[in-house]
């Protein structure tokens, strides 16, 4: 049986057959990687080729209808926030590969359209718990805390924290203990970092909402 042709690891999940999506599809999988250093250093090599596999997986689902659509992005929401990547990183792909795709192939900038409309959804989710205004000060809070200059990855560091909160609440049970885990791995952070991952964690867990979490 032929291996997957962007990631041996990836087994059966699709691909487009056309070879401009696959490129495009490759390209925001890049793009989010650079935006996202959190990707890289935690995931490394394999991070990158699933990146590249799960965005092209995305793209074969903006030819389904918006029910379809919406149950596989909660289901791949929850498979990779469990598995230390919060939602809102994908959220955040799913508007790059939008973008990317409609860059690269206009005429169809329509049907990628159900790509945007599952960003929102997971927008909403995460809203119904943690408002923008909240991850935000969150993210200022973070950089404070661990003495670090309001850079993109320290606020990035700081989104990520409140999106595994606000996942958690969601009901995704892993969202938090495995972002965490990461985070205050003694062997990687100093111990002035990990109070600020500690002290961000529980102050968006005060600040979160209990739900409800949108249908």
């Amino acid at each position: 049986m032929p291996g997957h042709p962007l990631n041996p690891e990836a087994g059966s999940t699709p691909v487009p057959d056309d070879p401009r999506e696959v490129a495009a599809a490759l390209r925001a999988g890049e793009l989010s990687l650079g935006f996202s250093p959190y990707y890289g250093f935690r995931y490394g090599e394999r991070g990158r080729r699933f990146t590249g596999s799960d965005s092209a997986f995305l793209v074969t689902l903006a030819t389904h209808t918006r029910p379809v659509v919406e149950r596989q992005i909660r289901w791949l929401a929850g498979l990779l926030s469990n598995r230390g990547m919060p939602s809102v990183l994908l959220e955040q792909h799913l508007r790059v590969l939008h973008r990317t795709l409609c860059r690269a192939l206009p005429r169809r900038a329509a049907s990628y359209d159900r790509l945007l409309e599952a960003a929102e959804l997971l927008r909403e989710t995460r809203r119904a718990h943690l408002s923008d205004d909240a991850c935000r000060a969150i993210s200022l809070s973070f950089a404070r805390e661990a003495g670090l200059p309001p850079t993109r990855l320290a606020l990035g560091t700081g989104w990520l924290l409140a999106g595994a909160v606000a996942d958690e609440r969601a009901g995704i049970p892993s969202a938090v203990t495995s972002v965490a885990s990461w985070f205050t791995d003694p062997g990687l952070f100093p111990p002035t970092f990990i109070s600020a991952v500690q002290r961000t964690l529980a102050e968006a867990r005060a600040a979160a909402r209990p739900g409800p979490t949108p249908p």
